[in-house]
């Protein structure tokens, strides 16, 4: 942020008379709304900025959110001013309540690393702030002095804003763009390193044809020293004899030929499960290594930030906490809603048999493809919410490029006939396109 453009932002912002409210809608996003007009003022650390654009909204109730709605809900606009050589743009409110009248200052500092929004009453004392600073001369939490920050020798660089509408627009843009593209680049990264390790242990996997070739050859040696054991010596360890089709096999034991042949046989036996074993963990391996290809072009066509954290979160917290966590199956959270995709059919059967009669099911009509359920919790499901469903859906699927209708239902519609395959009835459809 230019302290340039700030000072040109304050002297705009002093027209308005009217605070609506300010609320939380990002982790360092907070909606501004004067006389019905909405900003957004972004106290992100790496790039910070105010401007006007559509972006996803979450919600939050710490007291910093409390206090927020408390001091500029329905508030009168008293002054809006620049701190002398800082880049800290200070709005100073006044809230009537029906039982007293509300003063206090919100500082937005767009200060590089150390951005923050601090709110404080007429004299100055801390009420809440987006970030609490504890080990810092400056130290700012609740109940302590704002200590005013260091005037510096400011850039005098940054634009004349003629037009602030324009201005406001095109800042969103440069910084959603920005942002976006490293976000993807980030998160594609972690999808690569995970794809890396799945394909490293794929390959590290041993061959079930070879297995079950020695597996085979253990059969025959069992069985051929049983059928001679009257004429071997119970003494004998180094021999040849001749197997069922006129070849010759040679034997090098450690023990008898009775005991050799239980041996073999076991063996035998080890190897053709720990085979049936291997073919498991790949075809496992296989639907996860799909799933990450399938997520990671998903993260490429992105083109929201919203979109970006639902598809592969920082954390992982809420499906952790909910133990919900299974490796066949795919989750993510849009607002309050949780999608659930099958990653494979011993996902998909899961998922038939785990979901609850309202919550919503998805396929893709007429094709093969992963079953996806949005979990509700009785709240309203919106029109984006089953889009994007059904655009995991059909992104999940093994389908070509193209458009694709989606049929859902409630899974009281949904009968099982076997394993994943399944009749429904009572359904609605809409179409999700596959890029």
């Amino acid at each position: 942020m230019k302290y340039r453009e700030l000072v040109q932002i304050a002297d705009f912002f002093s027209g308005f008379r009217r605070l609506s409210f300010i609320r939380r809608i990002g982790d360092n996003v907070l909606e501004l709304i004067l006389d019905k007009k909405s900003f957004l003022v972004d106290l992100g650390r790496e790039e910070s900025g105010i401007y006007t654009g559509e972006m996803g909204r979450k919600s939050y109730n710490a007291p910093f959110d409390a206090a927020l709605k408390k001091y500029f809900t329905a508030a009168q606009l008293c002054e809006v001013s620049v701190a002398e050589n800082n880049r800290i743009l200070c709005l100073s409110v006044l809230a009537q309540k029906s039982y007293k009248s509300l003063r206090a200052k919100i500082h937005f500092e767009f200060t590089g690393k150390n951005t923050n929004a601090i709110i404080t009453d007429e004299a100055g004392v801390v009420i809440e702030a987006l970030r609490h600073i504890e080990k810092s001369y400056r130290q700012v939490r609740p109940g302590l002095f704002l200590e005013a920050l260091r005037p510096y020798k400011m850039d005098e660089s940054g634009v004349e804003i003629t037009h602030f509408e324009d201005y406001f627009s095109q800042k969103f843009k440069e910084l959603n763009t920005r942002r976006i593209a490293r976000a993807r680049a980030q998160k594609d990264a972690q999808i690569l390193k995970k794809i890396q390790a799945l394909k490293a242990h794929f390959d590290a996997l041993e061959r079930e044809e070879e297995l079950e070739g020695v597996a085979g050859l253990l059969q025959k040696k069992a069985a051929v020293l049983f059928a001679n054991l009257s004429r071997i010596k119970e003494y004998e360890r180094e021999f040849f004899l001749e197997d069922f089709e006129g070849g010759r096999l040679e034997f090098v034991l450690e023990k008898s030929a009775k005991l050799s042949a239980n041996d073999f046989y076991k063996r035998a036996k080890k190897l053709k499960q720990k085979a049936k074993n291997i073919s498991l963990q790949r075809q496992n391996l296989e639907s996860k290594l799909e799933f990450l290809q399938n997520l990671r072009q998903l993260i490429e066509k992105s083109q929201s930030l919203f979109e970006l954290e639902i598809l592969l979160p920082q954390n992982n917290k809420r499906q952790e906490k909910s133990g919900t966590k299974n490796q066949d199956i795919g989750c993510f959270y849009f607002g309050d809603f949780k999608i659930c995709v099958g990653k494979n059919e011993k996902g998909n059967a899961a998922l038939l048999k785990n979901a609850k009669k309202d919550d919503v099911w998805l396929h893709v009509k007429d094709y093969p493809s992963p079953h996806t359920f949005i979990t509700h919790n009785k709240q309203k499901i919106s029109p984006e919410v089953l889009e994007f469903a059904a655009k995991l859906c059909v992104r999940f699927s093994r389908l070509s490029a193209g458009a694709y209708a989606v049929d859902y239902t409630t899974r009281n519609f949904v009968k099982v006939r076997e394993g994943s395959f399944v009749h429904y009835s009572q359904y609605q459809t809409l179409t999700a396109l596959k890029e």
